[in-house]
């Protein structure tokens, strides 16, 4: 008489398991990199909002010259 027991689909849990920790893992470099993405796309916008906010304080103060004093 044998000493081991068969399960019958022990190998179909194993191989789903194994699955599902893959795709886990796709989904965790893909939360990663949608982080990065993300954080770049915020760099971006403060640089532009920092030259925008520049160039609108240049051309007040220019308007201000151009219009002279308002009386």
């Amino acid at each position: 008489m044998s000493q081991y027991i068969t399960l019958v689909g022990a190998e179909e849990v194993s191989r789903a398991a194994s699955q599902m920790q893959s795709a886990a893992s796709a989904m965790s470099g893909a939360a990663s990199y949608f982080e990065s993405v993300f954080a770049q796309h915020q760099r971006f916008m403060d640089d532009w909002l920092t030259r925008l906010d520049g160039t609108l304080s240049d051309r007040i103060s220019d308007l201000g010259q151009t219009m002279g004093p308002i009386a």
